[in-house]
């Protein structure tokens, strides 16, 4: 078997792949549940993204390297996408950030 790198891998080096590949494939699927999320209007949510870049960042590490770049980039992306659908930039998604009164309450006068 052969890594991403080009280089032969041993049955360590292939366990090491093979997680790298599932810690992506996870972090993946994190971002996609991120997007999916601020679409339905969940919230300013952004654990989802933060948690897929950090699974490609550990798939990185290894050795899976371009499956672990596409997994931080699709995973940066979709936390973009989800501030700005919460901010209510993304047309057709409704901002659903706190609105503040115009005034504030008065003490009791």
């Amino acid at each position: 078997m052969v890594s991403e790198n080009g280089e032969p891998v041993g049955r360590e080096g292939r366990t090491k792949l093979l997680a790298g590949r599932i810690s992506c494939a996870v972090g993946m699927i994190f971002a996609v549940v991120g997007v999916v999320d601020a679409i339905a209007g969940g919230g300013a949510s952004i654990s989802a993204g933060a948690l897929g870049a950090a699974l490609g960042i550990l798939g990185y590490f290894l050795d899976a390297n371009r499956l672990g770049t596409a997994t931080v980039v699709l995973s940066i992306a979709a936390l973009f996408f989800s501030l700005a659908a919460s901010q209510g930039y993304i047309p057709g998604i409704e901002a659903s950030d706190r609105g503040l009164p115009a005034v504030e309450p008065s003490s009791g006068d």
